[in-house]
């Protein structure tokens, strides 16, 4: 999917933040976890733009070496993971989508892959019960 323009977004962010609060019951008019994708042939690229998006806040998670499902052999693609705690409405999502998409283009990374989100700081409460 590209992520040209809001509109073309919002019906599909809408239903994930509805199915997220019914199903999941989560609060999403909270802070949550938002991961970003990035895909690339280079490896340098992708540390770049994840170095400038640190600057800017996100946390650089990692890059990966994508495998192909079925052989698990290298694709030649690489993933590079950010990921920044947040409110979103689906509106200021589907304008971030959008700004990573020229932010990839004006890169030269080959895509912006999407995103992901989920509870902020829930694996930090479970290790605090270890304690």
């Amino acid at each position: 999917m590209e992520f040209k323009d809001t509109q073309s977004q919002l019906e599909g962010i809408r239903e994930i933040f509805n199915t997220a609060r019914t199903e999941d019951k989560w609060n999403t008019e909270e802070e949550m976890l938002y991961s970003f994708y990035f895909v690339d042939t280079d490896v340098d690229k992708l540390e770049k733009l994840g170095l400038k998006l640190e600057a800017d806040g996100y946390d650089f998670i990692d890059i990966f070496e994508l495998g192909d499902e079925e052989t698990d052999k290298s694709t030649g693609e690489y993933l590079l993971h950010i990921d920044k705690t947040e409110i979103h409405t689906p509106e200021s999502l589907a304008e971030r989508n959008v700004e990573f998409q020229r932010l990839a283009d004006e890169s030269g990374i080959a895509s912006y892959d999407g995103w992901e989100f989920g509870e902020a700081g829930v694996y930090d409460e479970e290790e605090d019960e270890d304690e």
